[in-house]
């Protein structure tokens, strides 16, 4: 999925007003994810992601930060200057769309690389795909 496609499927997700919104929301929970996984997985996710998705994975990886999911909600929310519950919605919306962008096993290793708790993350079927 090239980088336009990609935004535009978290922007009809979102139901965001603008692109430029979307990408922040979008650079937020990818900068967010990178930072969580640990190399290997993240090499895997970054193979499959165009070059401007692959640069917001890689924002800030230095290695595997490790928190809650919480945690997680509350940086993708702070990194898009979003209210908690928002982040929440907003998270779960672009890794529905990530999930439509790369191959199974590679939402599989992400999966298995973290704690439980961060299933929920990929449970979420896209919400926008038959609104118009």
């Amino acid at each position: 999925m090239q980088f336009d496609d990609f935004i535009q499927k978290v922007q009809e997700q979102t139901r965001l007003a603008t692109r430029e919104e979307s990408i922040v929301i979008t650079r937020a929970v990818l900068e967010t994810l990178g930072e969580r996984l640990d190399r290997k997985v993240r090499n895997g996710v970054e193979a499959q992601l165009p070059k401007e998705l692959k640069d917001f994975l890689l924002a800030r990886v230095e290695s595997a930060d490790q928190y809650e999911l919480a945690e997680f909600y509350n940086r993708v929310a702070a990194r898009a200057d979003l209210k908690h519950q928002n982040g929440i919605e907003r998270t779960r919306q672009v890794l529905s769309v990530l999930r439509q962008a790369i191959a199974r096993g590679e939402i599989r290793d992400i999966v298995e690389s973290l704690p439980g708790e961060y299933e929920e993350l990929f449970k979420h079927e896209p919400s926008g795909e038959t609104e118009r």
